[in-house]
Order: C-alpha cells, then structure tokens, then sequence
C-alpha cells in the first residue's frame, strides 16, 4: 500500500515537471489538509463525504456528489452530497438513464473537465491526458439535470467504479493546476476507498462469521425451532441493515406440523411476529406484513421450483413481482433478497431480507451472508426437525410402554378376577346344590312335624285313656313302668318343639346361603346392604371365636343399586381378613371387629355417598406393604393362610364395577380399617 502511494507520487512529480508548472504553497498546503482529512478514517462513508466537501470548497462550485456505478444492472446510487448545499438532496437509487448526456461518459468510465473529456481506456488516473478547451459550442453535459464541471472516475475493490461529479459552474475556470490537485487527490482518494473498503470487508467478514457462530451457538444451546428461527432473523436484519426479513417454512415435517399446531396460530417472540409457518421482524416505522404474506406468491413459487437465490434490485422492475403487485406495495417493499433454506435432501424454507427506504444494490457480501446463514439455518432446522421427531418416537415409546404397563396390570386384575369368579362360580354352583339338597329334606321334615305333633297328642290320649280304663291289666301297668310313661309324655312335646327349632334354623342357614350366591337374582339390583353385611357375618359365624366381639353401628342407610353378590364377597373377603388378624393376637387380649356404616356429602359435588367402615384391633400392618395391599397374589399372610385375590377382588368390586372408592388406615400394633365409599345419586350400570 505504502509502496503504491509513492509510485503515484513519483508520477505526478514526473507529470509536473514535465508541464514546467509548480504547485503553489497553497495549493501544496490545501493538497496536505485534504489528504489528511481524507486519510482520517476508515468508514468509506466518510471518507467519501469528506472527498466531496473538500472538493467542492477546493473548486468553488455549487454541489458535489459521489455516486457508484453498476454496470451489471445499469444503475446509479449517490451516497453523498455537499452539505450544507442549496441544491435538494440527491442522494438515492436512479437507473442510468436519468444521468442524461453524462450516462454515456459513467458508462465508459471517463474523465471529463470544462467541456473536454478524454478516454481512460482502462488505464490509470495519472496517465489520462487532460486538454482543457472552453468551446461554448460543445454540448453540456447533464447529471439528475443539475450541469456537470467535472467528472472524476474512481476505481474501487472488484472492479467497482465510482465517480466525483461538480454540479454547477466553477467560480473560476480550472487551471492545469486544478487538474493536477483534484487527479492526486482522486489518486490519494483511491487508496483511502480501497483501504475502507477492505476494512468493511474485513468488518462485515467478521460480521458474517458472527452471525453464523451466533446461529451455531443457538443452535447447540437449544433445538427449540421457533426460539432459533426469531433470534436468527432478527440477528440478520441488524447485520444486513435491512428494513425486514422473514423466514417461511416450507413443508415442515409432520412430527413439527404436530407442534405448531398445539400453539397458537399468532404470537409474538420478542420483537418477532408468527403467524403459523411464518416469522417476520421489521425495523420501524415499518410495521409487520406477516399477515398479508402470500405464501403462494410468484417469488415463492420460483424460489421453490428453481431452488435458487433471487436478487432484485427494484421490485417494480422485476416482471415476476411488477410495479402493482398490491403485496409488496402494502409491505413497502422496494428491494429484496430470496435464499433457498435447503440440503440435499429437501427444501426446509425459504429466507427473505427486504429494503423498504429505498432502492438498494445487494452486494456480493450481502449475499454471501445471507447465503451462509441460509447454510447454516438450513442445519439448525434439520437438527430441530430430528430432535422433534427423536422426542416424538421418546413420547410414543413411553405412551407405548405406560399403555404395555396399564396392559399387564389389567391381565393380572382379570386374572384375579377369573380366579375369583370361577371360585365363586364353582362355590356359588355347590352351595347352591347343598342348599337344594339340604332343603328338599329338612322341607319334608319341617312340613310334617305340625302333623306328627297331631298324632302324637292323639296317641298321648289314647294312651292315657286306655291306661284310665284298664288299671287292673297287670301287664300293661308293667309295660307303662317300663316306659316311665309319665316323662314320655311331658318329654314328647319338648322333643317336637326341638326338632321344629333345628329345622327353622337349618332352612335359615339355607336361605342366608342362597343370598349369599344370589343365583336366582339380577345382578345389578336394589339391596339392603346391612342385609348383606349380616349375611356375611352368619355366613362367618362358625369361623368366628367366642373371644372376638362384633359390633355393629348402623346408620340410617337407604337401599343401593349394586352387584349384591360381589359386595357379599367383599364383606366376606374384608371380615375374614379381620379375623385373621385377630387370630394373631394374644389368646388373653381383647379383641374386636366393629363394622359402621353412614352417609356423608362430598364437599366438591354435593353428591351423597354411603361409607362402610371395618375395622380390628389386630396387629396392623406394616408401612412398607400398605402400598401393595391391594396388588395381585400379594399377601401378608402364611403360606396356606391366604391367596392374595381377596383385597384384589374387593379393590375391583368397589372401584371398577362401583365407582367407589376403597381406603386403608393402618398402625402397626393398633389394627386396621378398611372403608368402602360406594355413591348414592347418579351412579349407572358399569359393566364387569
């Protein structure tokens, strides 16, 4: 850089020797101060707005302008004017055209002074040959129809050219001497736009690469797909300077259309707006478009046929889009940049970055960044579509392995249950058989006492009679000493009435029997439950020791719809496991099975509910099995004493077929009570 420097100032030693003319202390002094000045920073734009200052104060014109020119588009974009300046601003986006006379000296890239221009022909500043004629006859030349002095091109990096322009007369005519000053300060200027512009290229580099690490990061740091999307465009917006971005997700998976569909159809992020597959952030005064959007729209439909990168300068001159198309109008969208978010595989969506201010010329580096975060998007998106559909296969496999888990807990309640039921099914059958066997004859017997008791007292008279009649027949007066005739007939009576008694009571054992299996009753019926309780307790009553003291405390209980068979079984199940327990205790302690029932609102509902109440003084049972007592096979008694299916049984009866609620309050060493909550009001038929 260093080198170039001197070269150019060898060559303008060389080029004013040549001429004979000296450059005045003046000259020498404002050529030092402008260079300094110009040398003074480096941002480009101020290089360039101190390069139009210190010319147009240097030759005493009117305005001066520094514009770019793109060839490849046959545009003009002006970055800086004179300030302060009579003249309006023009600082802009113009086509070519508008540039009249001139645009064919801008597009050949010429020098032009007074009314003379000559030719660079591709080579360097220094080398263009400068003849100053002042023929009024020539044409004038015209720039956004202001009249252009003098017309300096200036190469910048990648073959960009830009030009100085002075708009207006010069206060005096241009010498030589100015011509020297202004092509070494163009020289000098040069080099400052090449170091500001390898500078911004450095910055912006360094930009880009931050923005990307920035996506990286996220990315690693979270797979949430809405959270990278909304700092991802919002890091690309202030990177770029645009006016808007929008990211549109082009046919997400079906595991991500699940998520989206589970949020709302619009939220904020931030300074972020969703709209289903769509996240805009705008720069104000704009506001958000994501409403209007068409995702159908013709850049759209392009991007994802052709899979490639769209760059429009002016929208209204792309004949996809057109100067009425009422979308981009309402959006204010003037310039606009489309990348493809894609892999091999797929496209995943599509990246806008839109200008609303004005008409902006995308560089080569505005578009390797979008381009390189589009990449890298297009990976944070891919990751969060396999970690959405890693999470979804995690959830099915947990629902399938509850569901797997629900299942085998349902085998082992129908296996207890079918266990059950078969033994109450084979029991039920042969208690039923005993029953009808032990009824028909006890009937017999019980039917025909009221007669025997009939004959016998005819025969006691006859006896009685004849023994009256013939006191002198001494056989007969043995026979009745033999017989102790007397005690027959006051024992005769009682025997009868014994007899009556045992078969009154064997036909209550036989109907508390036949209640107990309910064969010949409905299944789902109105019942008395302290009927049931009762019948359980006389089913129990042999297994019940003189020790133990069963005591009832009935409430005022109305009738119930329920399974009368299964609740016996539950009762039965619930007091033999009392007993049981009892057995353990002490032959010399006290032992006690108190059964309660009654009625009680639910606080929540205002349903009734009826609560059976069991409980023993017996040992308890032990934290550790309490959560288990009602599992399948469990029990907490000796092998041979217990199969584990009562308190399963009873768990189902209450729970499943009644709707109810079973509970258990034990302390070792102070007894047990189980409570039956069973609903009074609006409990239908479940079935078993």
């Amino acid at each position: 850089m260093l080198l170039t420097t001197v070269l150019l100032f060898l060559h303008q030693l060389k080029n004013i020797l040549v001429s004979g003319s000296s450059p005045s202390a003046q000259q020498s002094q404002s050529l030092r101060r402008i260079l300094d000045r110009i040398r003074g920073s480096l941002e480009l734009n101020v290089v360039l707005q101190t390069a139009v200052d210190e010319i147009s104060d240097l030759l005493g014109v009117e305005s001066c302008i520094f514009f770019w020119y793109f060839k490849d588009i046959q545009r003009i974009q002006v970055v800086c004017q004179t300030q302060p300046s009579e003249h309006p601003s023009l600082v802009g986006d113009y086509p070519l055209a508008r540039f009249g006379s001139a645009a064919t000296l801008v597009r050949k890239g010429e020098f032009a002074a007074g009314f003379t221009t000559s030719s660079s022909h591709g080579q360097g500043l220094l080398s263009r040959p400068f003849i100053q004629m002042r023929s009024p006859h020539l044409p004038r030349w015209d720039v956004l129809g202001q009249p252009v002095n003098l017309l300096v091109p200036v190469k910048g990096q990648a073959n960009a050219l830009g030009f100085i322009a002075a708009l207006g007369p010069c206060s005096t005519p241009l010498s030589n001497a100015d011509l020297d000053l202004i092509q070494t300060i163009a020289q000098q200027l040069e080099v400052a736009i090449y170091q500001a512009q390898l500078y911004e290229t450095i910055q912006k580099q360094a930009r880009r690469e931050q923005v990307v690490n920035y996506i990286t990061n996220q990315t690693r740091q979270s797979l949430d797909l809405r959270l990278v999307l909304s700092q991802t465009i919002t890091q690309v917006m202030d990177a770029i300077g645009s006016d808007r971005c929008l990211v549109h997700l082009v046919n997400p998976p079906d595991e991500t259309s699940q998520l989206f569909q589970s949020l709302p159809d619009t939220e904020r992020i931030g300074n972020v707006c969703r709209q289903h597959y769509l996240f805009e952030v705008c720069r104000p005064p704009f506001l958000p478009s994501i409403q209007d959007f068409d995702t159908n729209g013709p850049i759209t439909r392009w991007v994802t046929e052709h899979r490639q990168r769209v760059v429009i300068t002016d929208v209204a001159q792309d004949p996809r889009i057109g100067d009425c198309n009422p979308e981009y109008q309402d959006a204010q969208i003037r310039s606009a940049l489309m990348v493809p978010v894609q892999t091999k595989e797929r496209l995943h969506a599509i990246l806008y970055i839109n200008q609303c201010s004005h008409v902006r010329y995308w560089s080569k580096d505005d578009q390797e960044l979008a381009q390189a975060v589009a990449d890298q998007l297009a990976i944070s998106i891919q990751q969060a579509y396999l970690y959405t559909q890693v999470q979804q296969q995690a959830e099915t496999s947990r629902a399938q392995a509850q569901q797997l888990s629900q299942t085998l807990l349902d085998l082992q309640h129908t296996q207890a249950q079918l266990i059950q039921s078969e033994k109450m099914s084979s029991l039920g059958r042969m208690v039923a058989g005993v029953a009808h066997e032990i009824n028909n004859p006890v009937s017999f017997i019980y039917g025909n006492i009221p007669h025997v008791e009939k004959y016998v007292e005819g025969l006691m008279q006859l006896v009685q009679l004849y023994r009256d009649r013939t006191p002198e027949d001494e056989e007969l007066r043995s026979l009745i000493d033999d017989l102790d005739l007397d005690f027959l007939l006051r024992d005769l009576p009682d025997t009868l009435r014994s007899m009556q008694t045992g078969a009154e009571r064997i036909r209550q054992i036989v109907l508390s029997l036949r209640r107990f299996v309910r064969l010949d009753e409905a299944e789902w019926k109105l019942a008395d439950l302290h009927d049931s309780l009762d019948t359980a307790l006389d089913i129990l009553k042999s297994q019940i020791p003189l020790d133990v003291t069963v005591r009832r405390h009935y409430g005022d209980l109305p009738w119930i719809e329920c399974y009368p068979q299964l609740l016996n079984q539950v009762f039965v199940n619930i007091v033999g496991n009392a007993l049981d327990a009892l057995a353990d205790l002490p032959s010399q302690s006290p032992k006690f099975i108190d059964i309660s029932t009654a009625l009680y609102s639910d606080r929540e509902t205002g349903q009734t509910w009826m609560r059976i109440a069991i409980a023993d003084n017996g040992p308890g049972i032990a934290p550790e099995h309490q959560t288990r007592i009602f599992d399948p096979f469990f029990t907490t008694k000796d092998v041979g004493r217990g199969t584990g299916l009562g308190l399963t049984v009873s768990y189902q009866t209450i729970v499943h077929q009644h709707r109810g609620h079973i509970g258990l309050q034990s302390t070792p060493q102070h007894g047990t009570q189980i409570t039956l909550d069973l609903p009074i009001y609006g409990m239908g038929s479940s079935e078993t």
